[in-house]
Order: C-alpha cells, then structure tokens, then sequence
C-alpha cells in the first residue's frame, strides 16, 4: 500500500505541469485576445502596453536607458506615426488554433495564430501571419506580438525559460 501512495505523490508531482493550464485560464487569454482584437482593428495602440509582461517593459526601458513612463510615450508616438497611413483590413487572432504549453520552468503559455491584412501605401496590400504569444507571470496572463526577431530576442532575454521553444515562422505575402 505505501508503494501505490507513493507511486501516485510521484505520478501527480511529474505532471503537476500540466495541469496548470486549465480552462480558466483559456478563457483568461480567449478574452484578452478579444480585446486585442477590437483594440486593433480600431486602430487603439495603447492596447500593446496593457498586454506586455511589466518585467518585459522593465527590461526593454533599461535596454533604452529610459525609464517606463517614457519609454511607452517615445513608443506611443512611433506607432501612431508609423500606423497613420495605414489601413487595416483584417486582424485575427485564430484562437480555435491556439496550442498551449509549458516551459521546462513550468511556465504555461499558448501561443495563437495571428493574421493580419493591411494595405501600406507605397507597399500594397500584405498578409502577415505570425504569432502572438500568451504567457503567465505571477498568476496574471499577458499577450506578445511575436512579430520581430527583436522581440522574440528581448523575450528570450527577459524570459530565459523561452530559449529552448520554437515559434513558428512568420511569414509575409504580397496580394495586389
């Protein structure tokens, strides 16, 4: 009797794991992912510094020798710069594929495919699929634009736990 005890403490401790994504938390990122969703088809870029990991925007201020504040000000004004002239026609979040995970720190995180379609003037009209990810940190879910190899470069810096998974690849096609 105490083997099958103990068999079952060891079973439960090497695939606690996986259990700490539950279906609260799924319906924690389906909402987030709503509201990113309608943020950014109305063109509401504010959405980008509520859905950052602080710790990311902590390390991403000290990288620009910026503090928080000033650093989310200098990026508010590039955006709304760079997003000015252009339009988008679609960006969704294609929850129904989202595939959830765990680091080997035990960190969950799902990671949700992105498409968006714009037109750029100048460029045309551009499909982008990429990814964005959702992660946890201290019980609170937050999203991430995989969208740059310099953000995927300041989430493996911010978050080591993240070096060992691979993302899928964005990609970028041309309609017009």
């Amino acid at each position: 009797m105490p083997r099958l005890i103990l068999a079952s403490v060891l079973f439960l401790a090497t695939n606690l794991p996986a259990f700490a994504f539950d279906a609260s938390d799924r319906n924690t990122i389906l909402q987030e992912a709503a509201g990113f969703e309608r943020a950014v088809q109305h063109k509401n870029y504010d959405v980008f510094f509520d859905t950052v990991p602080p710790r990311m925007m902590r390390a991403l201020a000290a990288q620009s020798h910026l503090g928080v504040d000033a650093l989310e000000s200098q990026m508010e004004t590039q955006i709304d710069k760079a997003m000015a002239p252009v339009v988008i026609d679609s960006f969704d979040m294609d929850v129904s594929a989202m595939q959830s995970g765990h680091t080997k720190a035990g960190r969950a995180f799902a990671t949700i495919p992105t498409i968006s379609v714009i037109e750029i003037p100048g460029r045309g009209t551009l499909r982008r699929t990429d990814t964005t990810l959702a992660l946890q940190d201290n019980a609170e879910w937050y999203l991430i634009r995989l969208d740059s190899p310099a953000q995927l470069a300041l989430l493996r810096k911010t978050y080591p736990d993240f070096r060992a998974i691979t993302f899928p690849k964005d990609t970028e096609e041309a309609l017009q």
